[in-house]
């Protein structure tokens, strides 16, 4: 592994640490929450295993002394390394039930991408296959969480916040409150929402993200950001709010120009900026139909045999 010019983790208050990603937490790794409290407690397990067994080092602790995986969803840069920590500490582990068939096995991982068939889905596969084949095994799921049903740690309360669009079975948690916030995967990159599986939805990524701006926190912890972001947080929410709206625009202007397929939208990079690999294909034509299919809803874009066209008003 290469070396990181960053601390692996930081106290975020007292009893809570963030356990930060590699490469700067980027996808597909990311950030974990360890609550060193009675009840040992790892949120997420994206974060390398090098880098938890660290923190649990630094902390007293070693990895059979983990009580608990709470994982906010099935997506593979999230359950990461449960498997394997469970394998040593034969712990509990939580997850929405919306994502347990997600979690559990490959089969169900896939089925909830929902990419197969895909003209690209050998290269998601060799990914997987060459990057992280651990994600190929199979997963434990021991009990559920539920929104709003408060998670004792001793000191320390988690509070689900369900919170689907990024995936059915997201949940960001209020930690001892909603003061300061596990935001998950409203992330609040450059990059903006995610939203690449069969079990993603637009329109309630955009009510999630503001029932977390209703909620007033003042600190949320990104996922995919190496530090808490406490300045302008909800101005930085709304932002990422309009992001939705800013890629329908850009899809009406790109089909009032012509561009008139799904494939020919998303070689126009209006979601991601390139393309590093062909699974990034995927996603995008996959997001950009989810706009082009609520464009239509609206009255908006008409499907005109294969094509799409600006419907006249």
């Amino acid at each position: 592994m290469t070396a990181i010019d960053y601390p692996i983790h930081i106290e975020i208050k007292p009893r809570i640490h963030l356990i930060r990603g590699e490469n700067r937490s980027r996808f597909p790794s990311s950030n974990s929450i360890l609550v060193d409290d009675e009840i040992l407690t790892l949120i997420d397990a994206g974060a390398p295993l090098s880098h938890i067994e660290t923190t649990l080092r630094d902390l007293g602790h070693v990895l059979k002394d983990i009580d608990r995986i709470i994982l906010t969803h099935f997506h593979f840069d999230h359950k990461g390394n449960a498997n394997r920590i469970w394998d040593v500490a034969k712990c509990e582990v939580l997850a929405h039930p919306s994502g347990e068939s997600g979690i559990r096995s490959y089969a169900g991982f896939i089925e909830n991408y929902g990419l197969q068939g895909h003209r690209y889905w050998t290269d998601w596969e060799q990914f997987f296959r060459s990057h992280i084949p651990h994600i190929l095994e199979d997963y434990e799921v021991t009990g559920h969480f539920h929104d709003g049903q408060s998670i004792s740690c001793g000191e320390v309360e988690l509070i689900p916040i369900h919170a689907p669009g990024h995936s059915k079975d997201h949940t960001c948690f209020g930690l001892n409150g909603f003061d300061t916030i596990f935001l998950v995967d409203i992330d609040l990159t450059k990059f903006g929402p995610w939203y690449g599986t069969a079990v993603s939805d637009i329109d309630d990524f955009e009510k999630s993200i503001q029932r977390i701006i209703d909620l007033e926190p003042q600190t949320g912890i990104s996922s995919h950001l190496l530090d808490p972001v406490s300045d302008s947080l909800i101005p930085r929410l709304r932002n990422y709010l309009a992001t939705f709206d800013a890629r329908d625009q850009r899809i009406i202007e790109e089909v009032q120009n012509g561009v008139d397929s799904i494939e020919r939208l998303a070689q126009s990079n209006i979601i991601y900026p390139r393309f590093p690999h062909n699974l990034y294909v995927m996603f995008e034509e996959l997001m950009i139909r989810m706009h082009v299919d609520r464009l239509v809803k609206r009255g908006v874009l008409v499907w005109n045999g294969d094509r799409i066209e600006v419907l006249d008003k």
